[in-house]
Parts: structure tokens; sequence; C-alpha cells
């Protein structure tokens, strides 16, 4: 079976968000830097060596995968949010109270009319995501 992830970027923060994430959502967390690949570190900069070359976030279903090295300029936009179905209403109300931590709440948990609680925010690193708890089952 097929299985889609966020992979995020960070600018040289990578490592303390993924903690953060951790924190937020449990899980186990590997940390790869630039350092611990020879032939990576060879084609960068000395000061990169602690640089997060990839990273993954393993907590139950949830998987984000993330680094500090980006191709391109990184530029934050609105377009992609991340999308956590969560199990119960505990989940949902920890999940968003732990990342919301620092971040600024667009949509405050609120029962929606598909049957579900809802609710968004952006987190302290500018990442935006969304939360949904299906009450009624069957629905999303």
């Amino acid at each position: 079976m097929a299985q889609l992830n966020p992979y995020l970027n960070f600018d040289n923060n990578c490592r303390e968000a993924m903690n953060f994430y951790q924190a937020c959502l449990g899980g186990q967390l590997d940390l790869q830097t630039v350092g611990e690949m020879p032939a990576m570190a060879k084609q960068m900069p000395p000061e990169m060596k602690d640089h997060i070359l990839h990273s993954y976030l393993k907590s139950g279903d949830i998987v984000i995968m993330a680094s500090d090295l980006s191709r391109e300029k990184r530029i934050e936009g609105n377009t992609v949010h991340l999308c956590i179905n969560c199990e119960d209403e505990d989940q949902i109300n920890s999940f968003f109270t732990k990342l919301s931590a620092g971040g600024k709440i667009t949509e405050p948990l609120t029962d929606m009319p598909w049957g579900a609680k809802y609710g968004a925010l952006t987190d302290k690193y500018g990442k935006h995501w969304v939360f949904n708890y299906r009450k009624e089952e069957g629905k999303v």
C-alpha cells in the first residue's frame, strides 16, 4: 500500500522543530546530520556538518520527514496544510494544544456540520496544521 507523507524543509532549525513535533505527537524520531554522511559532508562547507540532512518521525500512523537542506529558496505559503485525523477527543485536544504553543490558532476546535470536531493553526515554525476527529463513523 502506498503512503503519502509530508516532507518539511526548515531554515537550519530542523532539529528543534522535529523535537518539538515529537514532544507534541509522541513517537520515535531519527535524525541524520550532514556530518554523518561522509560523501555528503565533503560536498558541504564544514559549518554545515551539524545540519539535519534527513529526519523521520513516526507516531502511530503519523509520519513526518524533514531536512535543513533544500535546493530551492524556502518560501512559506498557505497552500499546504498538514492534516491529522485523530482517534478520539482527548487526542485532538492534546495535539491541538501542544502544537499551538508559540503559534497562532486560525480556527479553534469546533463541532462541525459533517459530524467532526475540527480546528486549524499555524505553529511557531510557520507550518499550517488542521485537525479532524470524526465523531460519527463513516464521516470525514
